[in-house]
């Protein structure tokens, strides 16, 4: 960031130096056509190889980029200021954003010799980053969910990712590698030795099978010849009724949204569901979703999904690698969690998310692989009932899964893929199978006890989640007491109403005012101009995923007008008026309302904008944002 005028046209602009000179073409990729000769060309434009002459940058550089060096002229240039004070300057003291910032009028000004200089409040700036320092040592202090954080030693990619930098402004945000990186992934250069011995052993006993006709029953643990891997080697997890769960929420699981959550109380926190070939492609947006806020360690996870046995090994190595600590200085990953329950139709047909629950040899051997190359990084799955409402198939999956060893946790929601979101989540269910996981331990401590088997003596502890339609603290010790749970996690109920995380800590319900509500909504935008900047393109990304989330958040009816109790997250109650106007403008389901909230804090949008909910628009049965 440039912070004075007089700075501005002498700083030295990358697009000028990456210019051509005049008449100088581009050097041809790829392979010569047929016919083509060597070095042909057209007159001046012709270059020969050792012969280019040498390019020294000139004078002026605006005269070789494309875009404006004065400062005055781009300021004139951009749309008119959004109203107030910037929301990230008014609590950081200072934004990163620069001159590019949408209210760049608040933190700017003239001096003495009517030079143009971007104001920085030190104390503030000073004042903010002692307390996020202190509270990331809180929260590694007090965390209960992961057991040891690993190795936290600086890697070797972390240098080229600067504090201060594009990628991460404010020296708050770990997971975030270089283009560099994602290149070498792109290019196949990243090693993957365990994955290749894995995924060579499981081409052969699969080609083996096929070739000698016979049926795969799916238990290969004799067959696999390299060193198992041992569970004292792996960081535990623990989960209890004291730790409710934040689900992988698509869309709406964003970063500044996890952030809110983490502040209000959320013990684990998932990123965004991210699929293992364009991870492995380097994909920059797919690599974007698992970034995550120092706030979020040392209990933040990583969700993927894969369709096939090699990618989804491969892609843990890759992440387990480049991230191997729970927490570090700029990199964090506490586990990584198996998507087997993704409902959409994309991810069906191509084998992964809930198709799995109809392979579970495959399925079996995907969780095998992973835990393998994970290294000190533990493993958890997430699955549904089954494909179909007719026939579920969790009990006999997740009796596999434990027999298997190689995951710390189960997750389960309770409807199948048909039934996607509607209708309750079949909490009796999720209790019968918790049964069976509580009898499979129970067996498992008596052999541990009698020391026969030094395999069910190395396997971790297995934690059973359940999820669905918890929207109080009611609901989550219901669950956990009557359902016999280890833990509960949180989906749309945590997107309706945020702080049902606080509402679980206290015991009790807590009616939030509608200004209260609106402050939840500030906090987030702040969060998301931070993560996303606050210039034009960062605004605009703020407030789409905020009306995201306020199409969830509409649905919220105060606790303090209605008629029974508890909620229930099902109900669709009848129009309703609330204790005030605000009230009314947050729980109106019109999206123009939506866009009259961010207003508030982003300023106005163009005229013929237009939103549609993402949960809405692409999906043919009301598929909801759930992981």
């Amino acid at each position: 960031m440039v912070p004075r005028e007089g700075l501005f046209e002498g700083t030295v602009c990358e697009f000028a130096l990456n210019a051509r000179p005049k008449g100088q073409k581009a050097k041809q990729r790829g392979k010569k056509r047929k016919g083509e000769e060597a070095g042909a060309g057209d007159g001046e434009d012709k270059i020969i190889e050792g012969k280019e002459e040498e390019w020294v940058q000139p004078d002026g550089l605006s005269k070789k980029c494309g875009f404006s060096h004065n400062l005055r002229e781009y300021l004139k240039s951009k749309r008119n200021d959004s109203e107030g004070v910037c929301p990230v300057w008014e609590v950081r003291g200072y934004c990163a954003s620069g001159w590019r910032c949408r209210w760049i009028g608040s933190h700017s000004k003239e001096d003495e010799n009517g030079e143009l200089y971007i104001v920085v409040d030190e104390e503030k700036k000073k004042a903010y980053g002692e307390k996020i320092a202190e509270d990331r040592k809180t929260k590694l202090t007090n965390s209960r969910v992961i057991m040891g954080l690993g190795d936290d030693r600086p890697q070797q990619w972390e240098k080229e990712v600067p504090v201060g930098g594009f990628d991460d402004p404010y020296g708050e945000i770990v997971n975030s590698i270089p283009m560099s990186l994602k290149i070498r992934l792109r290019k196949n250069e990243i090693p993957t030795k365990k994955s290749e011995v894995y995924t060579e052993w499981e081409y052969k006993e699969k080609t083996t099978r096929d070739t000698l006709g016979y049926e795969d029953k799916g238990d290969t643990r004799a067959s696999f010849v390299d060193a198992p891997v041992n569970a004292a080697e792996k960081r535990r997890i623990y989960i209890g009724r004291d730790t409710p769960l934040l689900a992988p929420l698509t869309t709406t699981g964003n970063l500044p949204f996890r952030r809110l959550c983490s502040n209000l109380g959320a013990a684990l926190t998932y990123s965004e569901m991210a699929m293992s070939v364009p991870l492995l492609q380097g994909h920059k947006p797919e690599w974007a979703l698992l970034r995550a806020h120092v706030s979020e360690m040392p209990n933040f996870g990583a969700q993927i999904c894969g369709t096939k046995i090699g990618t989804a090994v491969r892609a843990t190595e890759v992440l387990t690698t480049l991230f191997p600590s729970a927490t570090s200085s700029r990199h964090g990953l506490s586990l990584v969690d198996l998507n087997c329950g993704c409902p959409i139709d994309l991810v069906y047909r191509q084998g992964g998310g809930s198709a799995l629950l109809d392979q579970p040899s495959k399925l079996i051997k995907m969780l095998k692989g992973m835990n393998y190359v994970s290294g000190e990084t533990p493993i958890t799955c997430k699955i549904r009932l089954g494909t179909r409402d007719s026939s579920p198939v969790a009990k006999k999956l997740a009796q596999r899964i434990y027999d298997a060893g190689d995951v710390q946790a189960i997750t389960l929601h309770g409807r199948s893929r048909q039934q996607r979101y509607s209708r309750d989540a079949d909490w009796t269910y999720i209790a019968e199978t918790a049964a069976l996981i509580k009898a499979l331990k129970q067996k498992s401590d008596t052999i541990v006890d009698t020391a026969i088997d030094k395999e069910a003596r190395d396997k971790p502890n297995v934690f059973f989640v359940g999820n669905g339609d918890c929207y109080s603290h009611i609901d989550y010790y219901n669950s956990i007491d009557q359902g016999n749970v280890d833990g509960v996690m949180l989906a749309r109920g945590a997107l309706i109403k945020p702080w049902l995380f606080e509402e679980i800590q206290k015991g009790q319900y807590l009616d939030k005012s509608a200004t209260e509500r609106l402050d939840y909504i500030r906090e987030y935008v702040r969060y998301g101009l931070e993560c996303w900047g606050s210039d034009e393109l960062g605004v605009a990304t703020t407030r789409r995923f905020l009306l995201e989330w306020l199409s969830f958040g509409c649905r919220y009816v105060p606790i303090g007008i209605l008629e029974r109790l508890p909620p229930r997250i099902q109900d669709r109650p009848p129009p309703w008026k609330g204790r005030n106007e605000l009230e009314c403008l947050l729980g109106s389901s019109d999206y123009r309302d939506w866009i009259k909230v961010s207003e508030m804090f982003l300023g106005p949008c163009p005229s013929d904008f237009h939103f549609t909910p993402k949960h809405k628009s692409n999906a043919h049965e009301e598929t909801e944002a759930e992981g």
